[in-house]
């Protein structure tokens, strides 16, 4: 392709619109889990592990990683010690989660939200319907009283424990539907796996529910095509967006609210889990 059609090509994915402002909603609860997924099944000692949080508000939930947070705490500690000197070491989980997922229950609305070279997409998705089956199994997980359920979905069958003991009735990821909030979920072939690591009721400022005002919506096979154009030339989708008033941020980042002044060098150290990088072993087996 030559290099004039080549902008061409990559200025018409970025022509999408841009998302309708939305009032924020403040986040009520979050609830961390540790994930783990076996992408690559022929080395399963390779699995792929994150924390991810669920942000839980009155009308939404917003789903995603928690490496950010986890990394600006981090930076945050540091830099309280009196004894700070101006180097920061940050341990880095190495492969994070490019997506995060919204979703409004009562409305039926379920968007995927992605960054790529600095801005935001959105993407339409039909609402994640699940037959769960309920049985009268309990269990105790972080202090809870858990009901287990059972569900297919996207190839898998999902064995989760969910607890009414908290007023909020949603789930990590697309596991939702549920008369109670998820606490832990694993699939039959125990290739992936969401497990409770806390819950915490939140002040109406620490956190919002809501899609970014800057990013665009788009479809997810043109967003298929940008992410193919970003990887043969990522210098010409940066430009092409710079050239089309895109933004370079898609909200709020690491180390917001941080004297970065202060900050002489930073020496990220990856973690020494290690992810595989084929993936054979999609969340989602089928379509």
């Amino acid at each position: 392709m030559k290099k004039h059609s080549f902008f061409l090509f990559v200025a018409m994915l970025l022509t999408t619109v841009p998302a309708m402002a939305q009032e924020p909603e403040a986040a009520l609860a979050q609830v961390i889990y540790n994930f783990t997924h076996i992408n690559d099944t022929l080395q399963p000692d390779k699995p792929h592990k994150e924390e991810m949080v669920l942000y839980i508000g009155q009308q939404a939930s917003l789903y995603g990683t928690y490496s950010a947070e986890r990394m600006s705490q981090q930076m945050r500690k540091q830099m309280d010690d009196p004894a700070f000197d101006g180097n920061l070491v940050i341990t880095n989980a190495g492969h994070t989660t490019r997506e995060s997922y919204y979703a409004e229950p009562a409305e039926q609305v379920f968007k995927q939200v992605n960054k790529l070279a600095g801005q935001q997409y959105i993407i339409d998705e039909t609402y994640p319907a699940i037959d769960w089956q309920l049985t009268d199994t309990t269990k105790t997980i972080g202090g809870y009283t858990a009901q287990q359920a059972t569900g297919t979905f996207k190839g898998r069958e999902y064995t989760v424990w969910f607890t009414t003991e908290v007023p909020f009735q949603a789930g990590p990821w697309k596991l939702l539907g549920l008369p109670g909030l998820v606490l832990e979920a694993v699939d039959s072939r125990d290739q992936v796996r969401f497990e409770y690591a806390g819950f915490e009721t939140l002040a109406a400022d620490k956190a919002k529910v809501l899609l970014p005002e800057d990013a665009f919506e788009t479809s997810s096979k043109a967003y298929g095509k940008l992410v193919e154009a970003f990887e043969k030339n990522p210098q010409a989708v940066m430009n092409t967006k710079a050239g089309a008033g895109g933004s370079s941020s898609g909200g709020g980042g690491m180390g917001d609210g941080l004297d970065i002044s202060r900050i002489k060098s930073i020496n990220v150290k990856k973690d020494t889990a290690q992810t595989s990088d084929v993936t054979n072993n999609p969340l989602e087996l089928e379509p």
